[in-house]
């Protein structure tokens, strides 16, 4: 799921359960062991110690070159592999993680943690269905595999089967309560419009997890991401330091750290440690509001510099095998490029993953080309969950204003910055200047 914040756009939340996916590996990896879980018992709790993925990388290729047929091995590099990708954004490392799970199941077509990793691979390039493919597989095999049903949440979220994706999120709770299950339980939640318990159900994820892991860090970024997003600016705040406590250099959590700074008007503060972390970890989401800061402040070189760079990112992310159109037909649409090709893009992607936020870049792509009753209709299908999401109001208003239709684009507008003030360093004013 999408919840890769990138602050300037609010928070583009579905990505994020995909993220925890694959933040938990580098928990449930360690030292190229991970437990095989047998079908009637309960999996067993993940060893504490974590390695460093490069390491795990390195001492399974030594291990595979002695035990080439072993698919256990084999599965357990494709899993290392992913862990790396998350640490480095270099999703080159996709195609050799999908060669090491085919050679697993080339062995043994039952290798369960092979098909966990292709359902995680096919969710990371965000091919949902055949991610929801590899998760039944898996379940058919082994029904008591907690992680295994977080695959399956996370593909029904995103192919817009909600309903399915809650029942889904509580068999996974019922099995294993605990900082995976939890986290999804908080998405739907907050999907569903229900931002209070949904910063109940992450922060009990948080306290589900041991406090220096990755997956923990990780989480407690999204904790604080969901008090930004509710516009508690010092809650969010407290709670990016307080992952900082346990890894001063936690990029996601520096980046949260610069919202906050953008969100204050502190533009030459936020710009410093974005472009720190740009350095270090070159991703669309701390690249993007650096170019908005960038063109804010006026600097238009320097803001064009992070949107080149946005795209040759996402050229490599497709070469890789990710599926980007709908990611780039919302930031097309937000940033004047083609709004034509970003329509064709968001159209295709919708027909792809039919989810709440496809259907609001949809709607957004058509208001971009002046399609507003379209628009209008897609717009009140992002909002029929009932999602407080300031974005998603903020559209819905701008396309109302255009249809003339008053009283509604007032409303949205109204809600969007009753729920976030500071959704959109772009946008917020905009939303203002237009209620005013």
């Amino acid at each position: 799921m999408y919840a890769n914040a990138w602050p300037g756009q609010s928070s583009r939340r579905p990505k994020w359960m995909l993220l925890i996916s694959l933040a938990i590996l580098a928990a449930a990896i360690s030292g190229g062991i991970i437990r095989q879980w047998t079908a009637g018992a309960a999996p067993a709790a993940p060893a504490p110690v974590e390695l460093p993925s490069e390491t795990m990388i390195a001492q399974l290729q030594d291990r595979i070159r002695n035990r080439p047929d072993d698919p256990y091995l084999y599965a357990q590099l494709g899993l290392a592999l992913l862990q790396r990708v998350r640490e480095t954004g270099d999703a080159s490392l996709y195609s050799q993680a999908e060669m090491a799970f085919n050679e697993a199941l080339q062995r043994d077509p039952r290798q369960v943690d092979a098909l966990v990793g292709q359902g995680i691979l096919a969710l990371a390039r965000h091919d949902f269905a055949g991610a929801l493919r590899w998760g039944e597989q898996a379940r058919a095999l082994n029904p008591y595999r907690a992680q295994i049903l977080g695959i399956i949440v996370d593909a029904q979220v995103e192919l817009g089967r909600y309903e399915e994706a809650v029942a889904s999120a509580q068999a996974m709770i019922d099995l294993r309560p605990d900082l995976t299950s939890y986290s999804r339980v908080s998405y739907l939640r907050e999907l569903h419009g229900d931002p209070a318990g949904a910063i109940a159900a992450m922060q009990t994820a948080v306290n589900s997890g041991l406090p220096t892991a990755e997956a923990t860090l990780w989480t407690r970024v999204q904790l604080g991401h969901l008090y930004f997003n509710s516009g508690n600016l010092a809650k969010a705040e407290e709670t990016y330091r307080h992952t900082l406590f346990f890894d001063p250099d936690y990029a996601y959590a520096q980046a949260g750290l610069a919202r906050v700074a953008a969100a204050h008007g502190h533009y030459g503060k936020a710009i410093a440690l974005y472009q720190s972390i740009v350095q270090r970890l070159p991703l669309p989401e701390f690249a993007i509001p650096l170019g908005e800061l960038y063109e804010i402040t006026g600097q238009a070189d320097q803001a064009r510099q992070q949107y080149d760079l946005v795209r040759a990112i996402q050229q490599l992310n497709a070469a890789a095998g990710v599926d980007v159109d709908l990611e780039l037909a919302l930031f097309d649409a937000d940033h004047g490029v083609d709004p034509a090709a970003a329509l064709e893009k968001a159209r295709a992607a919708y027909s792809r993953r039919p989810s709440i936020y496809a259907a609001d870049v949809l709607a957004w792509t058509l208001y971009r080309n002046g399609r507003y009753e379209e628009a209008w209709t897609y717009s009140q299908q992002a909002l029929r969950l009932g999602t407080r999401d300031a974005l998603l109001h903020y559209h819905a208003g701008m396309i109302a204003q255009a249809l003339g239709r008053e009283t509604a684009a007032h409303r949205h507008l109204q809600e969007a910055l009753a729920i976030n003030p500071y959704f959109s360093i772009l946008y917020a004013p905009q939303a203002q200047a237009a209620l005013e």
